[in-house]
């Protein structure tokens, strides 16, 4: 690990952030997650950027593959929730201010006739009824707070969903889902009593 103190006194690793400190509140490697807002659920910024949905915030990627969600998953500092998203080349994707690649949506029409549209980006979203989550239905209570994980590594190529140990489970086209679920675009998700479709973006 290559080591620096940046001019405030914080120690990092170089190696990964170059000369950005990641704790300094001018950094660009702070985690974006809340620039799209639709009224009735609301997507929100969470410092629970890779725990889990379980008490101790722990998760196990399951079949996503030790390897690609090691290399993948670099640069997370727990204090601050500060992300950088890796790559097997090492470079660091999105944009100048630090957010996450769109990588899908998900579109609901439950608490909105009219529908409502929520971006999901790359690595993990957490869907629930908490204001921690980064996809929040807070008026469903049916759902739990940090109910379902969407996850996606750029290096896997591959969508995975996993219910978070909520009260009332989830369902991937009509069938509880148990453990990690691929994903695939018109997947309907069903989280307590909200159902919304799942459309991943094409590569281009």
């Amino acid at each position: 690990m290559a080591t620096k103190k940046c001019p405030n006194g914080h120690q990092y690793d170089s190696s990964i952030y170059g000369d950005n400190c990641p704790f300094c509140p001018s950094s660009s490697h702070t985690r974006v997650n809340n620039d799209f807002d639709m009224g009735g659920g609301a997507t929100r910024a969470t410092s629970d950027a890779w725990g889990g949905g379980s008490g101790d915030g722990a998760h196990s990627y399951g079949a996503v593959g030790a390897t690609a969600a090691t290399k993948a998953f670099e640069g997370f500092d727990g204090d601050g929730g500060h992300t950088v998203i890796r790559t097997f080349d090492g470079s660091d994707t999105g944009n100048a201010e630090g957010g996450r690649k769109v990588v899908g949506v998900v579109i609901s029409y439950s608490a909105n006739p009219a529908g409502e549209v929520f971006k999901i980006y790359e690595g993990r979203n957490i869907i629930g009824r908490g204001n921690t989550a980064d996809i929040c239905f807070s008026k469903d209570n049916q759902m739990s707070s940090q109910h379902f994980l969407i996850l996606y590594v750029e290096a896997e190529g591959i969508f995975w969903g996993e219910d978070q140990k909520s009260s009332n489970g989830s369902y991937v086209n009509g069938k509880f889902a148990r453990g990690m679920v691929e994903l695939h675009t018109n997947d309907v998700i069903v989280l307590g009593g909200t159902k919304m479709v799942f459309l991943g973006v094409p590569e281009f």
